[in-house]
């Protein structure tokens, strides 16, 4: 039994990662834009299948990992400039965006749908090859889980030192905190929105890298991790890049290790694991719902 729950250490460990990827990127949309971006999921599954085509067809994982992002990226900027940037000139609110992003990513997971049904490749499973460094209980620590925590710190680490150390990141700063105070100044928020957007792709597309080198994938890969991903960043109100890291870690451990624990003495199947970020989503709103009600009650 100490063997089972060590072992679910490295499966929540991977997991954890790969939502708190995503994760940042939601947060980083709409910490910035103001509205969260549904088609996410869209640019999740466009890295997964690069990154899974372009190592079986022999080119190294890394590599193909950052063709995945830079897919990512060019997926989230080309949506943002053909329509949800017209939208928002147009004088759109967040909800009629965001809504928006719901038809974006219906018509790219048809799309993807249709062209990979064409080529056969409905379901498919990269060239990455798992090579086992260390064992945790009866599970081992892999090459992916380094490379998933690698690319976890890395951009996270990159994305803290453009914030604070550059004038791009600074500028980001600036419209988060106050749009209209940011266009009076002078700051070239157009240019801020194609580079936010441009960081939101990234993210999402190595994220589904990491995920095509984790598992098999299909056109709605993306779309089946995206309530993992809202959950993670809900966690962290879409406003806090350390506390959506926590909330990647905490719905990874919960669905894994917690739901381990839960069959094991309720003996509940682990086949309701999707309900744990369900729990999370409606734990977190009561709870800062009950925060503000409380404000206003004492107010």
């Amino acid at each position: 039994m100490i063997e089972e729950a060590l072992g679910q250490i490295p499966i929540s460990l991977l997991a954890s990662s790969l939502y708190a990827t995503a994760a940042i990127g939601l947060t980083l949309n709409y910490l910035v834009l103001r509205y969260a971006d549904f088609a996410l999921g869209e640019y999740i599954t466009v890295g997964c299948y690069v990154a899974a085509l372009l190592t079986l067809n022999g080119l190294d994982p890394v590599t193909a990992m950052l063709a995945s992002g830079l897919a990512g990226a060019t997926l989230a900027l080309l949506a943002d400039e053909l329509a949800l940037k017209p939208l928002e000139r147009r004088g759109a609110t967040a909800l009629q965006v965001f809504i928006a992003t719901i038809g974006i990513s219906l018509l790219i997971r048809y799309v993807l749908s249709i062209a990979a049904d064409l080529e056969d490749l409905l379901f498919l499973s990269s060239g990455f090859r798992l090579v086992p460094i260390l064992y945790i209980g009866n599970r081992p620590i892999t090459n992916l889980h380094l490379l998933a925590v690698t690319v976890l710190v890395g951009s996270v680490a990159a994305l803290t030192y453009m914030s604070l150390r550059t004038r791009l990141g600074k500028g980001m700063r600036a419209v988060a905190s106050n749009r209209d105070l940011a266009i009076s100044s002078g700051i070239p928020v157009w240019r801020i929105r194609r580079f936010t957007r441009l960081l939101v792709g990234a993210f999402a597309g190595l994220s589904g890298a990491l995920w095509a080198y984790y598992t098999s994938i299909n056109p709605e890969s993306g779309w089946r991790l995206l309530l993992w991903v809202f959950a993670s960043s809900i966690i962290g109100n879409f406003t806090s890049f350390p506390l959506t890291l926590l909330g990647g870690f905490v719905i990874g451990f919960s669905e894994n290790f917690g739901m381990w624990a839960v069959s094991r003495t309720l003996a509940v199947p682990t086949a309701y694991k999707p309900l744990i970020p369900y729990l999370a989503i409606v734990a977190v709103l009561l709870y800062r719902y009950r925060m503000r009600f409380r404000g206003v009650g004492e107010g």
